[in-house]
């Protein structure tokens, strides 16, 4: 069984594209293509407005796009489009830095979740690190588990099916960071992860230095800080979030969730208020 397999690369990053290449070349089943990495600084502002919607960025992250953050996003376009032209339903998506943790296992991992794999729902499969995932939706792959995820970060491996290429193509000019996976999710796309991570990438790792975002985070603009509301919103969100996870847990073991706790407190405390007053009434006080 072969996988269409686009790996990003500078033009001009041929010992990238070696050390990528070598890596890779130890795993059969791969059927590697060659993308040209966008060069975010060497596009003109004409290009860049053309291309990348920079006020939809800074209205969702409140900072400037760093230049390298827009060619990797481009570049990653580029792999979606490939796919929505070719005959694939779906193509594995590498960046010339990953770096497999466990090579014995690539092989056996990517064929069990190529078949967990949904072919007429948008899903897009990360190998790297993930952050917030469901413990409760999950298969195991041998020593792996297969999540679903809230958050996520890095591109290095990941797949992508035809279903998913094509509602991230449907931006027309994009404004997202290519690992936005919380958009992604919060947007109809399945995203799933493998754990423990079967892949890195080696400029994260330090082995070598990054190339398509290599930029400082000192040269970073922010454009503003989010307001207070937009704070309380996000600070609601996540709370909301492991609330649910928490209320979920409780019902299963028979108790009641945090919500029904907190309810009967809240009618608790207003009986006892009224007491309070009643008292202060027959005593003549002032409630």
């Amino acid at each position: 069984m072969k996988v269409k397999t686009y790996l990003i690369n500078l033009k001009d990053s041929t010992e990238r594209r070696e050390r990528a290449m070598e890596e890779i070349s130890r795993y059969p089943f791969m059927d590697i293509e060659w993308v040209e990495a966008v060069n975010g600084k060497e596009l003109t502002e004409e290009e860049t407005a053309r291309l990348f919607n920079r006020k939809k960025f800074c209205s969702r992250y409140h900072r400037e796009p760093l230049p390298g953050e827009i060619g990797c996003t481009l570049s990653h376009k580029e792999c979606y489009r490939r796919l929505l032209c070719s005959e694939n339903e779906y193509a594995l998506i590498l960046e010339d830095d990953v770096c497999f943790l466990s090579p014995e296992d690539v092989e056996y991992v990517f064929k069990r979740v190529i078949g967990l794999l949904p072919l007429e729902e948008e899903c897009i499969i990360t190998f790297t690190r993930h952050m917030i995932y469901y413990p409760k939706n999950s298969s195991r792959i041998g020593t792996y588990t297969l999540y679903r995820l809230w958050s996520a970060y890095g591109t290095c491996a990941y797949l992508v099916n035809k279903q998913a290429a094509r509602r991230l193509l449907s931006i027309e000019r994009p404004f997202l960071v290519a690992d936005d996976f919380e958009y992604m999710a919060k947007h109809g796309i399945l995203v799933q992860g493998i754990y423990p991570s079967l892949a890195l990438d080696a400029s994260t790792m330090r082995l070598i230095s990054s190339e398509i975002i290599e930029e400082d985070s000192s040269t970073i603009i922010w454009r503003r800080k989010p307001t207070f509301w937009e704070y309380l919103k996000g600070k609601y969100r996540v709370l909301k979030f492991w609330l649910g996870l928490l209320a979920k847990q409780e019902v299963e073991r028979g108790q009641p969730t945090t919500k029904e706790y907190l309810k009967g407190k809240y009618r608790g405390g207003l009986f006892r208020l009224g007491i309070l007053a009643k008292r202060e009434i027959e005593n003549g006080q002032y409630v």
